[in-house]
């Protein structure tokens, strides 16, 4: 079981591969962007809102 604190780092590193690799591998990127929102959601957050969080946890 992943803490928040991981959670919201893994987040961010999904939304930055996702960033990366559009051009590239665009189906993995959009995946990357896909389970991004799905941990976010699961903390009652959208992507945004958990980036936001990121710097004060």
């Amino acid at each position: 079981m992943r803490t928040s604190q991981e959670d919201l780092l893994l987040i961010e590193a999904l939304v930055e591969y996702h960033a990366d690799r559009m051009n590239v591998q665009p189906e993995r990127a959009a995946r990357a962007w896909v389970m991004a929102g799905e941990i976010a959601a699961s903390h009652g957050l959208v992507i945004e809102d958990a980036l936001s969080q990121r710097d004060t946890v």
